[in-house]
């Protein structure tokens, strides 16, 4: 049952009242539910509050799903966890918080301090950032190679990341063949002729081949079809053309409003502001470590029957070139927060339908009309945050006076999340379930890589250590 006790509208009278603009003059009515949206947003991120269930068709002959895009069930999962928050959104965020005309975000031709292509250039930039940062959205693609002596595949562009790798050969050996992930020094220490005698390839490494190339090992003996989950640096943002939504979870697009602004404010000239460019970074990096624990899959069912999501990589290490086995799916596997797997693969005696309860996008009101689907007790620590966010395009005491406000809205969160933990005894497992992936197939190490800086606090040290005292000090 639905919470009816507080309007869209009443909700935004009651943040007006809180800024003592009840006229909008300065907060205007455009901006004040946009203020309340990025802390619903924020809260949904914090607390995993809004849950609700959905299903999905498994299709014949579908290994991988997709569930940011599944349209089929009611509610839909894309209506549940669909990106819908547009480039221009962030424009018209940015906008409103340096204080600019918010009127137009495709023809706007910006100020002395701002050019539109400064901030339509970092939304792309963040966007890609984030993606790079997180992999929190995971892509399944194929692509046709050939059978080159040296064995090594060429990768699409907007590849960020390759985190698992099948070989299909040619028909009529169309089977498909897991590949592990390793590097060439492993290679040469289990086989030093791995690279000569060609074959069905098991493995891949990017750390030898130039970027956007895969190694392939052994080399293909023939002909054959790479099956590829990866990040990607996508969908293309062109602001100024049409609004585009930006791929990533409705409620972790505050991290790029954060990143733009951190941009922004710290381009030299009129515009520069270290101050508040480096409270920018600090929430879009708050932001990155949030998405990388962000759960969405909490329960699961597979034609009513309850089953416990694994990860990819348990499933390709317990049936080894599953993807070849098809029948009545048993199993669901989950490569990363929005990619999920299925064994068997559904064969064509179905239909066959799996049920998941998600943790979903915050439910924004579209119409003013509507209760705000939150507890009573919630509704102040919201207004709580929306202030402190409406204050930032304030600046100084005003605005750094209201960190209590955005304390007090981190507790309540942190809360609600305590109180989820002593109502049930395994609450870390489903949490875990969308990001477990990572701990058997890594994204980032400490341990070296290539390059000559194995740590973050090392390139930090080294940055400033070539800054003069006096210019560290300002």
């Amino acid at each position: 049952m639905p919470y009816t006790h507080t309007t869209w509208t009443a909700l935004q009278t009651a943040l007006s009242q809180r800024l003592q603009d009840t006229a909008q003059n300065f907060w205007t009515a455009t901006e004040i539910p946009l203020y309340l949206s990025e802390a619903l947003r924020t809260f949904g991120v914090l607390s995993g509050f809004w849950r609700e269930r959905s299903t999905l068709t498994l299709t014949a002959s579908t290994a991988f799903f997709d569930l940011m895009t599944q349209t089929v069930g009611f509610p839909t999962l894309t209506t549940l966890i669909g990106s819908a928050v547009t480039d221009r959104d962030i424009i018209q965020l940015a906008q409103f918080a340096l204080l600019e005309s918010a009127s137009d975000q495709a023809t706007w031709p910006g100020t002395a301090q701002f050019t539109y292509n400064d901030v339509s250039n970092a939304v792309i930039r963040r966007r890609n950032q984030f993606l790079a940062d997180t992999g929190i959205i995971l892509t399944r693609s194929t692509q046709a190679v050939s059978s080159p002596a040296i064995g090594r595949a060429v990768l699409g562009d907007t590849i960020i990341d390759v985190r698992r790798c099948a070989f299909q050969g040619a028909t009529p050996f169309d089977y498909y063949s897991t590949m592990w992930r390793t590097d060439e020094r492993e290679l040469v220490l289990a086989d030093s002729s791995w690279n000569v005698n060609s074959g069905t390839p098991r493995a891949f490494s990017v750390l030898g081949p130039p970027p956007l190339l895969l190694q392939m090992a052994p080399p293909p003996l023939a002909s054959g079809t790479l099956d590829l989950v990866t990040v990607n640096a996508s969908p293309t943002l062109d602001p100024a053309t049409s609004a585009t939504a930006l791929g990533i979870p409705d409620d972790l697009t505050p991290a790029i409003k954060w990143g733009v602004l951190a941009d922004l404010l710290g381009i030299d000239g009129q515009s520069r502001d270290p101050a508040r460019a480096s409270f920018c970074e600090q929430r879009y990096q708050q932001f990155v470590q949030l998405a990388r624990m962000l759960p969405l899959v909490v329960n699961a069912e597979i034609q009513g029957a309850s089953t416990i999501p694994t990860t990819l990589a348990d499933l390709d290490n317990a049936v080894p070139n599953w993807q070849n086995v098809t029948g009545t799916p048993s199993y669901l596997a989950l490569a990363g927060w929005n990619l999920l797997a299925v064994y068997p693969v559904a064969d064509g005696s179905g239909p066959y339908s799996a049920t998941v309860d998600v943790v979903r996008k915050a439910p924004i009101p579209t119409v003013n009309s509507p209760d705000v689907q939150l507890g009573r007790e919630q509704l102040d620590m919201i207004l709580d945050y929306a202030e402190h966010l409406a204050l930032f395009k304030v600046g100084g005491y005003e605005f750094a006076v209201t960190a209590r406000q955005a304390d007090n809205f981190l507790v309540q969160s942190i809360t609600y999340n305590q109180r989820l933990a002593a109502s049930a005894r395994y609450i870390i497992a489903p949490k875990r379930s969308s990001q477990r992936e990572k701990e058997f197939v890594p994204r980032r190490s400490q341990s070296d890589g290539l390059g000559a800086m194995p740590s973050i606090q090392e390139a930090q040290s080294f940055v400033t250590a070539n800054v003069p005292e006096r210019l560290r000090e300002r």
